[in-house]
């Protein structure tokens, strides 16, 4: 009898590690935060980076923010992207500006010198059909290799229902 209900146990036990496994994935409005890699933290202009997320309700507006992880060897205050975001009769394409130092050079992001992380919001409450969606980077600063930029990436997030 005993080893019957040691059994149970750990059957129920592994039923319940697997739902906490699951359960451990994107924040329950989240739809889409993924980060792409800038090998040897050196961005080119031609290295657009390219990512995809599905719309499955439209009956909520959605928030679009950018992502960005620099390091100590990043040279600027700010950075310009050219972001564009394509789908189901959708081509948004514009320039964004990212502030990421104050005027004494102090880093407004999260993190140490050698990492710093900063999240943007582009978009604040869109209406976005149905659909699959593209969302293009890349950089658009004087420097045709733009070094010290580690990580660039996005951030979908389901908002207010539409009323």
């Amino acid at each position: 009898m005993k080893t019957q209900s040691i059994k149970i146990y750990l059957f129920s036990l592994s039923i319940l590690l697997a739902t906490a496994i699951t359960n451990c994935g994107l924040p329950q409005n989240t739809i889409a935060e993924e980060f792409q890699p800038i090998p040897s933290s050196t961005w080119k202009w031609k290295d657009s980076k390219t990512f995809s997320f599905t719309v499955d309700d439209s009956t909520h507006y959605y928030n679009l923010s950018i992502g960005l992880r620099i390091n100590g060897t990043y040279a600027y205050s700010n950075i310009w992207l050219i972001s564009q975001l394509r789908g189901n009769n959708l081509n948004n394409k514009k320039q964004i500006q990212i502030e990421l130092a104050d005027q004494t050079g102090r880093w407004l992001g999260e993190g140490m010198s050698n990492l710093i992380t900063y999240e943007k919001p582009i978009v604040i409450q869109q209406k976005l059909p149905i659909g699959t969606y593209t969302w293009s980077l890349s950089q658009n600063m004087r420097d045709e290799s733009l070094q010290g930029v580690s990580d660039i990436g996005i951030k979908v997030e389901k908002g207010q229902p539409i009323l």
